[in-house]
Order: structure tokens, then C-alpha cells, then sequence
């Protein structure tokens, strides 16, 4: 009779990795929020304080608040598309057991959870009087977080399949 502890020794699971994913992305967008107001507040009220006419000093406060309106946006597709291909990255070399599906599961509902609180705090500060104008410069980061619970379902699933049905042979461990 086989030990069930034999079974599932040396047998691992990424199952925090939406989880991680998620709160990430969330936690990110928010920061940005924030850094995207005060970027564009302090670069044009100190703009206008100094009231130079150097064109290469009102140039790079134009540029400070070019960058806080729309540049951020940029940088967080990329640390979304950045993590999302390290999750599937880390998905298809973890190797697993078919036991680790239910956690897996169950973890992915705390995630949905986790998402749907996540996008509820981002909706609550981008309807902030102060933060509006830049949450509506940051529109995809905004539709983003709105849809954060379906995003969360979305990649935990795909993680789920990327983890738990690839071949045989691609559970190779890593060292």
C-alpha cells in the first residue's frame, strides 16, 4: 500500500502566484494614481511659481507633467504584461501533482475576492475630486481596474490550465 506522503513528496505548486498577480497589478495602478496627480500638481504649480522664460525650464516642467498624464499609463501595461508573462513562465516550470488543483481553486476564489475589493479601493479614489482629471488621463489602467474580478478569473484559469495540463515531460524542475 503506497504512503499518500510518498505521493506527494518533492511535489510543489505556485498556488500565491494570482494571488501575487493581482494584488500587484492593483496595488501598482493605485500608486500610479497618486503619483500621476502629484506629478502634474507639482509641475504646474511650480511652473508657474518660478514664471520663467527659459524654454528649456518650462520644457521640462511640460514634460514632468506630460509624463504624469500619460506616460505612467505606459509603464503600468508593462509591469501588467510583465507579470502576467512571469506567471505563465513560473505556471509551466513549477512542477505539480493533480491533489494541489482543489487549493489552487480555492486560492483562486480568495484571489477574485481580493480583486474585486482591490478595484472597489481604485474606484473609490478615482472618484476623489483631486484624483479624477488624472484617473480619466489614465483610462486603460481605469477599465483595467474595473474589471479586475474578470481579469483575476481570466489568469488564474489560464494558470490553472497552463499549470496543471501541460505534458509530462515539462514538469522538469528547475535548479
Amino acid at each position: 500500500m503506497l504512503n499518500r506522503r510518498s505521493l506527494l513528496k518533492n511535489k510543489k505548486a505556485d498556488l500565491t502566484g494570482v494571488l501575487y498577480f493581482i494584488v500587484s497589478v492593483a496595488a501598482f495602478a493605485i500608486f500610479l494614481l497618486i503619483v500621476g496627480y502629484i506629478g502634474k500638481t507639482i509641475g504646474t504649480q511650480v511652473k508657474a511659481q518660478i514664471n520663467s522664460t527659459d524654454t528649456d525650464v518650462n520644457n521640462a516642467f511640460n514634460k514632468t507633467v506630460q509624463i504624469s498624464t500619460s506616460g505612467l499609463s505606459a509603464l503600468w501595461w508593462v509591469l501588467f504584461g510583465g507579470l502576467l508573462i512571469g506567471l505563465m513562465i513560473t505556471a509551466w516550470f513549477i512542477p505539480t501533482h493533480p491533489v494541489f488543483v482543489v487549493p489552487f481553486l480555492i486560492l483562486l476564489v480568495v484571489g477574485i475576492i481580493v480583486g474585486a475589493a482591490m478595484s472597489d479601493a481604485y474606484d473609490a479614489l478615482k472618484i476623489d475630486s483631486h484624483l479624477s482629471a488624472t484617473a480619466a488621463e489614465q483610462g486603460g489602467i481605469g477599465f483595467m481596474m474595473g474589471n479586475l474580478p474578470y481579469i483575476a478569473l481570466i489568469v488564474g484559469l489560464l494558470t490553472l490550465v497552463v499549470t496543471f495540463a501541460k505534458p509530462s515531460g515539462a514538469q522538469t524542475q528547475v535548479m
